[in-house]
């Protein structure tokens, strides 16, 4: 799905405890507009599953508020000794994945090295596996392609999932989605 007027994203970078969420505009030949970013905390890296309560009443009420046409997210990492921890990061993907199914909403994900590659990209610099850029050259990344840049990394890594996955502004390379 590309944008030909306008088209609303709602970007993720999951989390069980920490999750971006933004809501970006896109307009062909305009600078991408960032409609809503938010931090969501559970507090409880403990029970992923809280999120249910918190996250889809959020998902519908920005829904209903913006109209959304498609979700970009980061991919979940599988994280090597953390079991745990990679379980809650997928049943959180999984329940905005869910949700998009369920409403009829495009969903497309791009995995944490496809982003990164994009960032350095977007900032002219060469990709090294052994130097990657940092959540502080994403924040940078997103300031250049939207003139502005939310308070975290995790609302700015939402930001430039959405641009990755549905804009045409971050220079060529091949993002395989499903």
């Amino acid at each position: 799905m590309a944008y030909e007027k306008k088209m609303i994203v709602l970007g993720i970078d999951p989390g069980y405890r920490n999750l971006g969420i933004s809501v970006v505009r896109l307009r062909k030949g305009k600078e991408p507009n960032i409609l809503y970013s938010t931090n969501l905390n559970l507090g409880d890296a403990h029970q992923p599953l809280n999120f249910v309560k918190l996250l889809l009443p959020r998902l519908n009420a920005l829904n209903k508020k913006y109209g959304i046409d498609a979700v970009a997210s980061e991919s979940p990492p599988y994280i090597m000794k953390r079991v745990k921890t990679t379980a809650g990061l997928w049943t959180v993907s999984a329940i905005i994945a869910t949700w998009a199914e369920l409403k009829g909403i495009s969903f497309r994900h791009a995995s944490p090295i496809s982003l990164k590659r994009a960032t350095a990209r977007v900032l002219g610099v060469k990709f090294e596996t052994k130097k990657m850029p940092k959540k502080s050259a994403i924040k940078e990344a997103v300031m250049q392609l939207c003139d502005t840049c939310p308070d975290t990394s995790h609302e700015a890594d939402s930001i430039l999932a959405a641009l990755v996955l549905y804009s045409n502004l971050i220079p060529d390379e091949k993002i395989t989605t499903p």
